[in-house]
């Protein structure tokens, strides 16, 4: 019997899977150009030559103290292959344990338990710098509006310090074109009245940067005084793949273009069936939407999304449950069917009630053999969760 391969879980093992297939089903897999690994020395050399600004010992001369703003769990970095290198530059300048905070850019996600501090920035950090959760109760530092209109209060951990660094992943994203960037701070650490604004303006597609969000945050993040960011573009197995340093713009545009040469799959048209899974963006069913993408490729195939989601539904304060009251499914037709063999339905009905779940994957294989045949054409997108289409 053939299988479907792919890798799941990221964060709660990153675990290969096969995912056994009748031996009749026609499969095609569309799968984004090879990237390898960066090595230590290649992620010390893209953090020393910064795009569009000067180095970072040269920004931070004068400065007492510095604010690492992190992405959390739900984006896929391994940031500890980053960190030691950056605190190196950081100690290089003149600052230490004490003067050097990490700043999770929770935005309207949940709080981060100190396991999983651990695995964003390494055991020593977290036992040896102060580490903060965002706090959207917490004090903020005021800057005015944008020029779109949006409030400008952005945590007091970060307004106040010399040095504002943000790391990050760049990633095909609509909305504001590519995640990483700016969007560390808007919504990440700001307050829910700034989140609330940027989630109120107009946005692009995928791997266009020109939308009102974009340019809203990027302005904030000029006022604020943002002086240097890092952001990671990932390969298909969530290994850092490109690095790029410096300005909050310059640096951010050049991830996105590489981003285009890496993150990018064909689409397989004209497909009966569609299989996509949303690994490494497959923590909570939050983010089950970044999987979605490939079912444009043949509107009328069977359409099936492969989400783990260790973290069940996930929570987000901006966008509170999204089903219906008690999380019962929709009425209407499926519009996907979801397996996740490690959550239950409310769980899913939560977040997507028009999506079927299903707990087992034979429960899959019946499905299309009912709908599709026993010898369906079938589109398989194994790392879509990262990607885009070309």
């Amino acid at each position: 019997m053939n299988s479907l391969d792919m890798r799941i879980k990221a964060w709660y093992g990153d675990e290969k899977v096969s995912l056994p297939i009748p031996d009749s089903w026609r499969v095609e897999t569309s799968v984004p150009p090879l990237a390898r690994k960066l090595t230590r020395a290649e992620i010390e050399s893209a953090l020393d030559h910064p795009i569009g600004t000067d180095r970072l010992q040269s920004l931070g001369k004068n400065a007492k103290s510095a604010a690492i703003i992190v992405e959390d769990m739900t984006r896929p970095t391994p940031t500890t292959e980053i960190i030691p290198s950056l605190l190196t530059m950081l100690c290089g300048i003149g600052l230490d344990q004490d003067s050097i905070r990490f700043v999770m850019a929770l935005g309207g996600h949940r709080q981060m338990p100190r396991d999983e501090m651990v695995k964003k920035l390494g055991a020593d950090v977290v036992g040896h710098y102060e580490v903060l959760n965002h706090d959207m109760t917490g004090e903020f530092s005021h800057y005015g509006a944008s020029s779109r209109g949006t409030p400008i209060y952005v945590s007091k951990a970060v307004g106040d310090a010399d040095l504002k660094i943000i790391l990050g992943t760049a990633y095909p994203r609509p909305g504001t074109g590519f995640g990483g960037g700016a969007k560390c701070l808007v919504p990440g650490v700001a307050k829910l009245e700034t989140l609330a604004g940027y989630h109120s303006l107009s946005g692009k597609g995928a791997l266009d940067p020109t939308g009102e969000m974009r340019q809203d945050i990027e302005e904030i993040a000029r006022t604020v005084g943002i002086n240097y960011i890092v952001n990671a573009v990932l390969n298909g197995d969530r290994e850092i793949a490109g690095l790029f340093a410096g300005d909050v713009v310059d640096a951010h545009r050049a991830a996105g273009d590489f981003c285009k040469q890496i993150n990018l799959m064909p689409m397989i048209e004209d497909a009966d069936v569609v299989v996509s899974n949303c690994y490494p963006f497959d923590t909570n069913m939050r983010y089950t939407w970044r999987g979605t993408w490939p079912f444009g490729s043949s509107p009328d195939a069977l359409h099936i999304l492969v989400d783990y989601s260790p973290e069940g539904s996930g929570y987000h304060q901006h966008f509170k449950a999204g089903g219906l009251p008690f999380a019962v499914r929709s009425d209407r037709d499926a519009s996907y069917h979801l397996f996740s063999p490690m959550i239950g339905p409310k769980e899913v009905n939560e977040v997507t009630p028009h999506a079927q779940h299903h707990a087992t994957w034979d429960s899959i294989v019946e499905l299309v053999a009912a709908k599709a045949g026993d010898s369906p054409k079938v589109a398989f997108y194994p790392q879509a969760g990262m990607c885009w289409h070309t």
